[in-house]
């Protein structure tokens, strides 16, 4: 539990209201507004100026404490973003550089005030601030007790305040009613490992949870029968994808891959599968890009005699394309990848699937393709670089070792703030990832919590589960 130890969506839900960040992106203000893009509102910090191309000065919320007592300042948030933690060789977390980039340390103008740079131009600066990743850290409790003891017993300023860990089993949580946001509307939040879908259900039918993930399509009737519950769904801001192994021999041909790609019905998927609470995603964009966003663009169109004509044309003669899933991973992953073969097999792939237990096994050889997610975890083209572009892409890692051709070249020129520049940079990398299929959009991620009536709270497109006072209420009894 350490915002910038790279977490993962399982680990956001469990911590994601320990920490906060300078910055917020506010989720309502953007759903009153479609297309508006990303709004973002003050946190941690009450203001902020954009100095220059690299440069913002933020004016530190006065008064607001840590879970161990302690104000925050100036001081913890340089800590937070220094290079002793971030950016140095030897630093606490190096792989934390694989988001932010490069910032040079902090500025600290006095206790209230800051001004964070980074080594180069950088437009996404203040989506880098609004990011879980970059949450304020005590600095007092970080250096005293250890980074592997802190992700133990975090500090952060959220409206949780950590209190027992059973590995396995449940983390325990209360409210910190010193919150600066507000008093929350709960006592103590207990996480507990169920990973059990029916079982999960059960649970929340019988009253031993209150709030549960991981609901699939295939059980929301069984919850909204239930009169005392309700389901709460929402669309991350990624897509579920199918990562392609470039270097295997049967898809080597980018004509196999693109057939690939257009054999894929995924209307029918969405409506089948997921009875229509999701959305195509057929191409690397997704409207909370903004300006960046280009509505009338053309993705990958479910054209199976294009697809056939593409195979006949890369002379492929039958060898193995084999998909994998990892079991009980991706809610539906498994029903997606059979329907996938079905549909591969259709235009002359000869498709296999294989389900097995983990990524190693997942991308061990013999894999064509494997169903992975990548997204905008920020809504920004640089978003896309741990799948697609510099060095530490997992193209790179995953079939594709030299990179994408000409993507790494323009990723580099996103540096500029201009915003006709960065759309024209960033359409031109959407149109190469289609032309080279280092991976296919399938439909945006769909995640679906259930919870008792008396819960008063909407996901985001965050992985985070936010428990705010102004994201989260109770109605009725007391909790």
């Amino acid at each position: 539990m350490d915002p910038a130890d790279m977490p993962l969506a399982t680990e956001l839900r469990v911590y994601g209201s320990v920490f906060d960040t300078l910055i917020k992106r506010d989720y309502a203000a953007e759903a009153k507004t479609p297309g508006s893009g990303v709004i973002l509102a003050p946190s941690l910090a009450t203001a902020w100026r954009r100095l220059d191309g690299r440069t913002v000065e933020l004016d530190l919320r006065k008064g607001v404490r840590f879970h161990n007592g302690d104000e925050m300042t100036a001081d913890d948030v340089a800590f937070t973003f220094s290079p002793e933690r971030v950016f140095a060789d030897n630093a606490i977390l190096p792989g934390a550089k694989n988001f932010f980039g490069c910032f040079e340390p902090v500025k600290v103008l006095d206790p209230y005030k800051v001004q964070i740079r980074s080594c180069s131009d950088d437009a996404t600066l203040e989506l880098k601030l609004a990011h879980y990743s970059a949450g304020i850290v005590n600095k007092r409790s970080y250096l005293a007790i250890g980074q592997a003891a802190f992700k133990r017993a975090p500090i952060g300023t959220g409206p949780l305040k950590f209190v027992q860990w059973q590995d396995g089993n449940f983390i325990k949580f209360a409210a910190f009613d010193d919150y600066f946001g507000g008093r929350p509307a709960f006592r103590d939040i207990t996480f507990r490992e169920v990973p059990e879908a029916a079982a999960r259900v059960a649970g929340l039918v019988s009253g031993d949870y209150d709030l549960i993930t991981q609901v699939s399509p295939d059980q929301i009737s069984q919850i909204e029968a239930d009169r005392d519950l309700k389901v709460l769904p929402s669309l991350l801001d990624q897509m579920q994808i199918l990562w392609v192994v470039g270097n295997n021999p049967a898809i080597a041909d980018k004509r196999v891959r693109q057939a690939m790609a257009k054999s894929i019905d995924r209307l029918t998927i969405v409506k089948a599968l997921w009875s229509g609470y999701t959305e195509v995603a057929d191409q690397f964009q997704l409207p909370a890009l903004g300006s960046l966003y280009d509505p009338s663009r053309t993705g990958f169109s479910y054209t199976p005699e294009e697809a056939r004509s593409l195979l006949k044309e890369a002379h492929y003669e039958g060898q193995p394309v084999t998909i994998r899933v990892l079991a009980n991973y991706y809610v539906n992953g498994e029903a997606v990848a059979q329907a996938i073969q079905a549909m591969w097999q259709k235009v002359g792939l000869n498709a296999k699937l294989e389900i097995v237990n983990n990524w190693s096994q997942a991308f061990a050889p013999g894999a064509a393709a494997v169903m992975g997610g990548c997204g905008f975890e920020y809504a920004a083209p640089e978003a896309l670089g741990s799948c697609f572009f510099g060095e530490r892409a997992l193209t790179r890692q995953r079939g594709f070792p030299d990179g994408i051709a000409g993507v790494d070249a323009l990723a580099k020129q996103l540096t500029t703030t201009d915003v006709d520049a960065r759309r024209w940079i960033f359409q031109r990398i959407v149109t190469i990832l289609q032309e080279e299929v280092p991976a296919i959009p399938l439909y945006r991620t769909p995640q679906f919590f259930a919870a008792k009536r008396t819960i008063v709270w909407k996901p985001s497109s965050d992985f985070r589960t936010d428990f705010r006072p102004d994201s989260f209420a109770l109605t009725g009894a007391s909790q």
